[in-house]
């Protein structure tokens, strides 16, 4: 009997300790008038909060005024918390915190919002951020290629061009990407994940990518050009170097001069040329647009 009730009492205080004591937050709404709604969602140490256990609290002035718990919404395919405030007044500063159900831990949330009636913060695509610690709020696509395919590229602003060879078929492509921390990039409302995807580049595709923390969406406008090289050389002699001309259209792509490996030159495209001067004996490759050609530079005897 006292081996089963050290048991029980053992089994009690695990039990404790493993699922917490969640926060008696609630509300009396009947109290107020106003109400201010969020859509958001909840991470705490960079992981999202998906459990029906964690809660989310609204504050003013240390009295709670909303609570609510992640909701999951098949379609979009996300966990989402519905959080109304209430209020009999504008301007009062509302704080939040955050439950952690599995490590049993409250969060504040560093971010706070000054009550408006009626005023709704977030939407199913852009959540508003409920997080400690704050998540980033940066959108850029800081390099873009293609997964078995040499390309040369250009980023003016948002605007991102590729270049590749002529005979290149744009219909299904495979991207790479790279984006500020956290951020995911979508084409319309598919997430597409780098090194994973199937795109038609036969057009500018245009995409969006989204900051972690959801707080903001840039639009980029991506292109894929198809181009044609020519190139030209001339031997060295023993008194003036080599020299490699290169013809191709799309002004402004860089070309690179090759040698054992390194790049040892590189220009970009002015006029529809650009060339290489005082160059000696040996092989070289240059690489523009996507293109790949070997020139070896002979040694003429005068």
């Amino acid at each position: 009997m006292r081996n089963y009730i050290y048991t029980a009492l053992l089994l009690f205080i695990v039990s404790s300790t493993v699922f917490g004591q969640s926060p008696d937050w609630s509300v009396n709404e009947n109290k107020f008038q106003y109400t201010m709604s969020f859509e958001g969602f909840l991470n705490v140490d960079g992981k999202d909060l998906t459990s029906t256990s964690d809660k989310l609290a609204a504050f003013v002035n240390g009295e709670c005024r909303g609570t609510a718990s992640p909701i999951y919404v098949s379609n979009e395919k996300k966990y989402v918390v519905y959080l109304t405030v209430f209020s009999n007044t504008d301007n009062e500063i509302v704080n939040f915190k955050i439950y952690d159900a599995e490590n049993n831990t409250v969060k504040n949330v560093e971010k706070t919002k000054v009550f408006e009636n009626n005023k709704h913060y977030g939407d199913l695509f852009q959540s508003y951020s409920f997080a400690s610690p704050a998540l980033r709020s940066e959108s850029e696509i800081t390099d873009f290629s293609f997964k078995d395919l040499k390309t040369a590229k250009t980023i003016q602003g948002s605007q991102i061009t590729l270049y590749a060879g002529k005979e290149t078929n744009l219909s299904a492509l495979n991207a790479l990407f790279e984006l500020s921390p956290g951020a995911k990039l979508f084409i319309g409302a598919a997430n597409k994940i780098s090194g994973s995807n199937t795109i038609d580049f036969t057009n500018p595709v245009q995409v969006q990518v989204l900051s972690e923390d959801q707080s903001v969406v840039k639009q980029w406008t991506i292109t894929v050009k198809l181009g044609s090289a020519q190139f030209y050389k001339k031997d060295a002699v023993c008194y003036a170097g080599g020299v490699i001309k290169v013809l191709y259209e799309e002004n402004n792509t860089q070309a690179d001069l090759v040698k054992d490996g390194t790049v040892i030159s590189t220009q970009n495209i002015l006029n529809g040329q650009t060339i290489f001067n005082n160059l000696e004996a040996g092989k070289y490759t240059v690489s523009v647009g996507g293109i790949d050609k070997e020139i070896v530079i002979n040694l003429k005897q005068q």
